[in-house]
């Protein structure tokens, strides 16, 4: 009698089967001449082909709308360019993206940022599937973080043993004692049943939505480096401090009621250090 394939086999076997779901890339772009060919190349190159890649420019005054025209006429049916004829915000020029993406799955990438492996994409999926086939439940999927100059001079790993948490994350979230994470793959549905991108929020507004998300989905680590985060002197990121700290606590008291009763306390005492933290680069 032959021996019965064991659970773990089936498993995979039914992964091998399932025909490969369409992932969109949602690239926003500003004036990032400098980096998006490198962004977009990193997605093209990735092992995980079933995709599109919606890139949305935010009317940027360089050359970076040209650059993108020119990868829509090489890649067609692949690559699909949107602009805003006004300057509208990374939160309207994703949702706009999200909008008319046709994939079952969505991620993100900034335009001067780059997949750091291959495998980025390809590992999420297989995440994602695996956890739907085995309890039913969707989950999102992410990835570690570089932080890397503008010349890719690695800065530092963001995450690691302490920091890098999984499951039902929201309290370490909302408190920000865990590394955030950012560029992972989810359902286009997840997205919408938590009410998708605050157009009103200018920064941040990532960590607005991964809140919300967090109160309904686990987050689940693939145990690589996916994404290389660019600090390069401009962009959102290079705000005033103090602007920094008012958005942050215009999110943290918007969504405090999904944090846990019990951990609530806990949840302040954690935010108000890490805001301290801030005040003091200040």
């Amino acid at each position: 009698m032959s021996a019965q394939p064991t659970a773990e086999a089936c498993s995979i076997n039914l992964l091998l089967e399932m025909k490969p779901a369409l992932l969109s890339v949602i690239v926003a772009n500003y004036n990032n001449e400098g980096y998006i060919r490198e962004c977009l190349e990193s997605i093209l190159n990735q092992d995980y082909k079933d995709l599109e890649i919606i890139i949305h420019d935010d009317c940027s005054s360089d050359s970076s709308p040209g650059i993108m025209r020119e990868y829509e006429k090489k890649y067609p049916g692949k690559i699909k360019t949107l602009f805003s004829p006004v300057n509208q915000g990374v939160a309207k020029t994703r949702r706009e993206a999200i909008l008319a993406a046709k994939g079952e799955f969505i991620t993100t990438l900034d335009s001067d940022d780059f997949y750091s492996d291959p495998q980025k994409l390809q590992k999420e999926m297989d995440l994602i599937l695996l956890h739907k086939e085995k309890s039913g439940r969707d989950v999102i999927a992410f990835s570690n973080i570089l932080l890397v100059r503008g010349d890719k001079t690695l800065i530092q790993t963001w995450g690691n043993s302490e920091n890098l948490k999984e499951g039902f994350i929201l309290d370490y979230i909302m408190a920000r004692s865990c590394m955030i994470p950012r560029d992972f793959v989810m359902r286009k549905d997840a997205y919408f049943q938590a009410g998708g991108y605050d157009p009103g929020i200018p920064i941040y507004e990532d960590w607005d939505l991964k809140i919300r998300l967090a109160s309904n989905y686990e987050y689940y680590y693939t145990g690589i480096n996916g994404t290389a985060y660019r600090r390069h002197g401009t962009g959102l990121s290079a705000s005033p401090i103090p602007e920094h700290i008012k958005w942050l606590e215009f999110i943290f008291k918007k969504n405090f009621h999904l944090a846990s009763e019990n951990k609530k306390n806990e949840i302040c005492a954690g935010f108000n250090e890490f805001i301290e933290a801030m005040e003091k680069k200040f």
